[in-house]
């Protein structure tokens, strides 16, 4: 089978590899289009290895291990690679763990469920996981909880704002620009969600701004308890969340931050609000905690595409099959990826040569 291997500076070489074989609880799928993440070049520079890096992919399951019994052959699926373990999505063929992967309904192509896993999972952890807020398979809450996501653009923004909706959060304050527009149709402005649009303001104003819609909302204090921010850069956490949120505890609790960016200094941020880290190898950490919640949100998927309350984010096919990895990776290091998905077809690969 053909495979790219992406090196530490995100130059990427095809290869020719054996078609692997799946694990007692792991599926081989044959891959029809895989996704690209900002991870897929950050982990093979912070390792200094070259690695198939790629984790987002959906495809027909090709064979299943012994003992998975969800599955089978013909299925079609899509699901989140486990890295560092070899046979990634960035080739003919990858392997998935069973609880990491679900079925793609009738309704959904496999372009679109192959934006979602990472990004879904991401989105997942930091809201239910970090934040610890209601998720949309357990009670709804009684109350009104106010939630910032900053980056609204974004793939982990708009599944959050997606996931927050569905678990009847309200009222969300997306912060984003004028590619957020179709994030829109996620909020309900009914309970009082809404989307501003960052340009418009100063930092100061935009802390206003925030604490204004929570007013309006009907909370007379003003200030969000949570906030995910998924830009995680000086000037979003600090000199916006941390300001608008910035003060005492909340129904017994700091207010809490959750950011995207493992490694960085937060200690910028108000003492009196607290950072918590999303880390998205939660499901492949090896813990069962994290490994049945990922298990619970993979089958949920499939069942918010079905009903309509997951819906895959904006993307881009980028032609020529593998040899476009290089392209789309180099495209998010340089940052000139705004509000779309690079996905990439493997079988074009040979058709390209």
């Amino acid at each position: 089978m053909k495979e790219a291997i992406v090196a530490p500076d995100a130059t990427v070489t095809i290869t020719d590899s054996p078609i692997p074989s799946p694990g007692p609880r792991e599926i081989l799928v044959k891959v029809i289009v895989a996704g690209t993440n900002p991870k897929d070049w950050k982990f093979p520079a912070f390792m200094n290895q070259a690695h198939n890096s790629g984790d987002d992919l959906a495809g027909v399951v090709e064979a299943v291990g012994d003992e998975v019994c969800e599955f089978r052959k013909g299925d079609r699926v899509a699901g989140m690679h486990a890295f560092p373990k070899p046979h990634g999505a960035f080739a003919e063929y990858a392997v998935l763990d069973d609880y990491m992967t679900f079925h793609i309904p009738e309704n959904t192509t496999f372009e679109e469920a192959a934006t979602i896993p990472l990004a879904l999972l991401t989105a997942a952890v930091g809201l239910f996981w970090i934040l610890e807020l209601p998720t949309p398979w357990q009670q709804k809450p009684t109350g009104k909880i106010p939630l910032v996501i900053y980056g609204a653009s974004t793939a982990v923004a708009s599944f959050a704002i997606q996931l927050a909706r569905a678990a009847d959060i309200h009222p969300v304050i997306a912060i984003g620009s004028e590619n957020s527009t179709f994030v829109e149709a996620y909020l309900d402005a009914s309970k009082g969600d809404t989307l501003l649009d960052y340009r418009a303001f100063t930092k100061a104003e935009l802390v206003e701004a925030i604490q204004a819609a929570v007013r309006a909302a009907g909370i007379p204090r003003g200030r969000p308890a949570y906030a995910y921010d998924t830009i995680s850069a000086p000037g979003t956490f600090d000199a916006v969340l941390s300001k608008a949120m910035e003060g005492p505890p909340i129904d017994g609790r700091k207010p809490k931050i959750a950011v995207v960016q493992p490694g960085d200094d937060y200690s910028t941020a108000d003492p009196s609000v607290e950072i918590g880290i999303t880390n998205c190898v939660i499901g492949h950490d090896g813990s069962e905690d994290s490994g049945r919640f990922a298990a619970v949100l993979f089958r949920m998927i499939t069942a918010g595409l079905v009903h309509g309350w997951v819906k895959g984010h904006p993307f881009e096919v980028l032609s020529s099959g593998l040899q476009a990895v290089e392209r789309a990776l180099k495209a998010s290091k340089e940052g000139t990826i705004r509000a779309k998905k690079l996905l990439l077809r493997a079988g074009d690969t040979a058709a390209s040569k």
